[in-house]
């Protein structure tokens, strides 16, 4: 599995630092392997399109609506979209047709956060200006902002959360991407999201468990679109 720093990736002019994990947590096959070639910008019109109708049993709860962030309060509208390029839609509906095939509870998908408005990553990067946690606005922002990538969690069939190591937006060492708590019920929980995500084509964030970003990100862009289907705010 590889694991990538969230600021490491943006600005555009600083390298992806990919780092191989010897001890392997997860064991599975992945449409995009590290060795794919990606020729940078070549998808970068490719379309967002609304995860609900290419995904429709992803669940869905953006975080960004609600105080339950690191903002504590809400950014997005309430009739915000979850919005993701075409093909980041059709990995994430493959991520849980792994699901379907590999969990004996039926878990799950749900997406905490998809695409997101220039506008509302500058206000979280004032929220937290640090860029071990966030991309930096002025070298590029967030891969948010570009459609290709996710956070992400699992939960039941009532659209409950399975326990993992820490909640959404939580900045502490617990939410690193190796889970070093001692308990199992947890780790067993953790290791069914990524090895969902990376079968289906997604790298996981060395800081944050839920972040997991397309493989082939270099070949889109930054995108700007209304989240809500009418006006893009200023």
């Amino acid at each position: 599995m590889s694991r990538i720093k969230d600021g490491d990736l943006i600005g555009l002019g600083t390298s992806m630092r990919t780092i191989a994990v010897s001890l392997v947590l997860i064991s599975c096959s992945s449409a995009f392997g590290d060795a794919v070639k990606v020729v940078p910008r070549s998808l970068e019109k490719e379309p967002l399109v609304e995860l609900a109708k290419i995904a429709p049993k992803v669940v869905i709860e953006l975080r960004y609506t609600t105080p339950r962030n690191l903002a504590k309060r809400a950014i997005y509208p309430k009739n915000a979209r979850c919005l993701v390029r075409q093909s980041v839609a059709e990995r994430l509906k493959k991520a849980q047709d792994w699901l379907d095939l590999n969990s004996t509870s039926g878990a799950r998908l749900k997406i905490w956060d998809g695409w997101r408005p220039k506008w509302a990553h500058l206000q979280l990067w004032k929220v937290l200006p640090d860029r071990e946690y966030l991309g930096d606005p002025s070298r590029g922002g967030s891969l948010h902002t570009w459609g290709v990538c996710v956070d992400a969690t699992l939960c039941d069939s009532e659209g409950r959360d399975l326990q993992m190591p820490t909640d959404f937006d939580e900045i502490s060492p617990a939410a690193k991407t190796i889970y070093e708590g001692g308990d199992a019920k947890t780790w067993r929980n953790l290791r069914l999201l990524q090895g969902a995500m990376t079968h289906a084509g997604f790298l996981v964030v060395l800081d944050e468990w839920w972040h997991f970003v397309a493989r082939d990100w270099k070949a889109f862009g930054p995108m700007d679109v209304s989240i809500t289907g009418e006006e893009v705010p200023e």
